[in-house]
């Protein structure tokens, strides 16, 4: 251990440095649509999406229906 006291916020790490992934599409159960399946994510920086799947074996779910999220595209909302 070390004496020196730092602050986590001095830390060179900016919002700006993280590519934070946004919801772009919801992956739902066709019978039962509250029940989420999976979530794919884009990541700002590089635009790769990546899909995390909440089923049982964290595998692609074999029945879906995918759902855009509303605020995944630039529209202006009032």
């Amino acid at each position: 251990m070390t004496d020196q006291k730092t602050n986590a916020l001095d830390d060179d790490t900016s919002a700006a440095k993280f590519d934070v992934g946004r919801p772009v599409e919801w992956m739902v159960d066709p019978d039962h649509r509250e029940k989420i399946l999976g979530v794919t994510y884009e990541f700002s920086h590089t635009g790769e999406r990546k899909t995390v799947w909440y089923t049982a074996n964290k595998r692609r779910a074999k029945n879906f229906v995918a759902v855009d999220v509303p605020h995944s595209r630039d529209v202006a909302t009032v």
